[in-house]
Formats: structure tokens, C-alpha cells, sequence
């Protein structure tokens, strides 16, 4: 009598097929129970631009518009399944008010899930330095708004933090913490860390550059 039972490749196109409809679970991050948590690490050589220093031209012609400067970083994560989330700053000072992160919702890189690659890019910035420059400094008759700080040599430092876990800031918007939304989180078990990379930008008369890349 011949047999009714499917082959072994019908089998494994009707397991295909019931894969297919069905999503498999994911595997969620796991922490240990106590114990310092290590956030993922800044690759220095990926970083864009590679200098910390970045030289702005002055006189840069369409301020605030024409000219950005493209700034990327890559991390390296060996726990493949996990988030993380990465803060920018601009001029950051914890004894002023305007300490938030440049974007208001919370910014995450998902993790890759698939055991192997390690290696996750960071949504790159598009920095445009002029619009953080202080109006009028100086002098109330600036032909442009912010020119006295660029022909001054101003600066504005900017900062990529990265961490699986920040402390919250609620109840908003008095800030909870000594460096307010870029400490991470710590309780009675787990303590996380963050990792920082800074490029400053630097205004000068001659040299400097408008845009990157």
C-alpha cells in the first residue's frame, strides 16, 4: 500500500509556511542581578568628522540654512538584543535650565537580534552650529545676529552620550540629578554607566570649513 504521509520536503515547506504566519518570540535583553552595567563602547575610528576639533569659518555665506555639518558615530554591543539609547547635547551646562537633549522624544538604536553583528550605527546629526550662536552678543548693531561671537572665536561643544539606562527626569521639569538627563540610572542592585564623545566647534577668521562632509 502506498504511503499517505508527506515526504520529508513537504514537511519542511509546511513548516516554512507555518513559521511564516506565526512570528516567533524575540529574546528580551537580560542584566545581571547586581552589579556595574557597562554601556556599549564609541568606536573613536568611526567617528565623523574624526577630528574633535572642528574649525568653522566665520564668515560662512547662509548662515543657519545652506550649511550642516554631518556628525556619526558607530557603537559596539556584544549583547545583540538589547537597545540603546543615545542623547545629543549642544553646550551642555548642568547649572542652566536649557540642559535637554537636542530631540525632545527619547532616541533609540534597536538591536541587531541576530547573535552576530555587533556593530550598530548611530542615526547621524545634522549640526548646523549657527543656529546655537548668542544673538546680538556684544553689540546691539551686529550686521548679522551672532557675528561678534564668530569673529570672537566662539565655541559650541557638542556631545553624543550613549547608555542602555537613564535616570528618569520625571516629575518635569525640575531636574532630579546634579547633571540633569544624562545620568544613568542606579538603584539598589544595578548601577548603569554612559559613554560620551565631544566635538568641539570652533569659529575662526580664516581655514575653516562650513560644511561636513
Amino acid at each position: 500500500m502506498r504511503s499517505t504521509l508527506p515526504g520529508r520536503g513537504a514537511l519542511a515547506l509546511l513548516l516554512g509556511a507555518a513559521l511564516a504566519g506565526c512570528p516567533l518570540p524575540q529574546t528580551l535583553p537580560e542584566y545581571p542581578a547586581s552589579g556595574t552595567i557597562t554601556p556599549p563602547r564609541i568606536q573613536s575610528d568611526s567617528v565623523t568628522p574624526s577630528d574633535t576639533v572642528i574649525l568653522v569659518d566665520a564668515g560662512c555665506p547662509g548662515l543657519d540654512t545652506s550649511h550642516a555639518f554631518r556628525l556619526g558615530a558607530t557603537i559596539v554591543d556584544e549583547n545583540t538584543y538589547e537597545p540603546v539609547e543615545y542623547r545629543w547635547f549642544v553646550d551642555y551646562d548642568p547649572q542652566r535650565a536649557t540642559v535637554r537633549p537636542l530631540f525632545p522624544d527619547r532616541q533609540f538604536i534597536p538591536g541587531t537580534q541576530d547573535g552576530v553583528t555587533i556593530e550598530r550605527a548611530v542615526p547621524p546629526l545634522e549640526l548646523q552650529p549657527y543656529t546655537f550662536d548668542p544673538p546680538l552678543y556684544g553689540s546691539p548693531t551686529e550686521s548679522k545676529p551672532g557675528q561678534n561671537f564668530r569673529d570672537s572665536g566662539g565655541l559650541h561643544v557638542v556631545e553624543l552620550v550613549v547608555s542602555n539606562a537613564f535616570a528618569s527626569e520625571d516629575p518635569a521639569p525640575v531636574p532630579a540629578h546634579a547633571r540633569p538627563w544624562r545620568t544613568p540610572l542606579k538603584n539598589a542592585t544595578q548601577s548603569f554607566e554612559t559613554q560620551v564623545y565631544r566635538w568641539t566647534f570652533h569659529y575662526v577668521p580664516t581655514g575653516g570649513a562650513c560644511s561636513y562632509p
